[in-house]
């Protein structure tokens, strides 16, 4: 699930996406949202159901405490506990193909590959509890 931070005029808002299910999952503030996605080969063009004027202060995502310039490390975006993990070391994985299920603030999240390659480390396993910014997999 990515972070962002939405200015909704003139008002801002900490909005969570997750386009990894079948159905966007859009968090606004804590409280859930339904949206339609117009064409789920370019998920950033998401069309929010309520009328109103959007636009962001920066389309990037929150920076976590341990941050990144490695688009492979996928780091825990919010303190969960490690459901499962779906992958192996060596494994090759594709963008948006689930990795990890984590749950968080009583919610099942999906973490999904961030990029084409193998993996390279695993950190978690299942049962662990995760703190922000820690370094869960990495791709390469």
């Amino acid at each position: 699930m990515k972070k962002y931070i939405l200015e909704i005029d003139g008002k801002k808002y900490e909005v969570e996406v997750d386009l990894s299910g079948s159905k966007p999952n859009v968090v606004v503030n804590g409280k859930k949202i339904d949206v339609n996605i117009d064409d789920k080969t370019k998920p950033e063009k998401a069309k929010i159901e309520k009328k109103s004027s959007l636009k962001t202060s920066e389309n990037k995502p929150i920076p976590t405490q341990e941050t990144t310039s490695d688009p492979g490390d996928l780091t825990a975006l919010m303190p969960g506990k490690i459901t499962k993990v779906l992958v192996s070391n060596g494994q090759s994985v594709d963008v948006g193909e689930p990795v990890i299920l984590m749950e968080s603030m009583k919610m099942e999240q999906t973490i999904v590959a961030t990029k084409n390659g193998k993996i390279s480390d695993i950190n978690v396993a299942e049962g662990d509890t995760v703190e922000v910014g820690k370094i869960m997999i990495k791709i390469i």
